[in-house]
This record gives C-alpha cells, structure tokens and sequence, in this order.
C-alpha cells in the first residue's frame, strides 16, 4: 500500500489488498456491538476501515489532521496497527467506483457499491477528499476521510476461470453487466 498521488484536498492509495479492509459496510446496514447492543453503525451509514496501514502513510494522514487509530494488542510481543476510517458518502456527490474482473470494468452505483461487502479483493485503489475539520464530543479535532473513487479488482475464482465466467461477456453477464457497464437488476 502507498500513496500514489497527493492533489490539493484529496490522495490517491493503491496497492490495498483484502487483508487491509475491515469492518466492511459498504451497503450501508445497521450494525450493533455484539455484547452492548449498541448501534455502532447507523442504517444507511457506508463506511470501512483501512487497516495497518504503513507508519510513513499513518503520519502523513496525521498531518493532514486525519484521526489514526490503533488496535489493540493480543499478546505483549504484537504491535499495533494503524487504521483509519473512511466514508463512503452520496450525500453530496457520487462515489465513482469500480469492480474489475480479468480487465473487465464493472460500474458500481450507490444501489450496487454494497457488492463489495463480499468481493475477494485483490488490489484495491482509492481517491480519499479530506472533509471539513469536524470535532468528537471529547473535544478532540479531525478531518474525515471520503472515498471519491474505488476501483477494485477482484480475486476470480477457480471456477469463474475454469469456466471462462470472466472472459466471455456473454456467458458471464450477471458480471459483465449491459453496453454501459451497469449490473442487471
């Protein structure tokens, strides 16, 4: 994983694997905390988290005023990780985003981004905007992260390429979506 391309507001991560995307909520559910019952994700709330991320990457998004988290340790010999959140908002404009198989794009609109949830990914490439300077109720600044763009590439499967899914538009349609690269409904 690095930063590929820094603009005025906005930078460009490539090389994310699935191993570096957790807590997935790309459909934007509902989510409780497994002991408390509290609700930990309001319903319609798209968000994920970019997980141990390099320290040269983690200080420059602390510069920028970005909040970087750690995990927790298991054991006294591991290390903790970095992490940032990162929104995936169409409140204000459109997330562009991408599923590539083979070579083959994919568009994902807001109805069907929620596909990544499941999607084996092989590399991930973002654009990050940085949003307005916000402030926890403790009183401590950030400045929140968006997703602008996604492309994804998957992982095919053993069978989708065995059975030439991926490489024939026709027969693997529920993938290749119509002329304008939309998913069928």
């Amino acid at each position: 994983m690095k930063i590929v391309e820094k603009k005025n507001r906005s930078i460009v991560i490539d090389g994310i694997t699935d191993r570096e995307i957790r807590s997935r909520n790309f459909k934007g559910e509902e989510k409780k905390h497994p002991v408390t019952g509290r609700t930990v994700n309001s319903p319609g709330y798209r968000n994920f988290l970019l997980y141990d991320i390099p320290e040269d990457i983690a200080e420059e998004l602390k510069d920028l005023g970005c909040e970087v988290k750690y995990s927790r340790v298991q054991n006294e010999n591991d290390t903790p990780k970095p992490y940032v959140s990162i929104i995936v908002s169409y409140y204000l404009k459109p997330v562009e985003a991408y599923s590539i198989a083979n070579g083959m794009p994919t568009s994902l609109d807001e109805a069907h981004i929620g596909l990544i949830d499941s999607m084996d990914i092989k590399n991930m490439c973002v654009e990050l905007e940085l949003g307005k300077e916000k402030t926890h109720l403790n009183g401590v600044k950030y400045v929140p992260l968006f997703a602008q763009k996604i492309y994804v590439e998957i992982t095919p499967s053993y069978i989708n390429e065995k059975f030439g899914m991926f490489a024939n538009p026709s027969a693997g349609a529920i993938y290749s979506g119509d002329d304008d690269g939309n998913l069928p409904l």
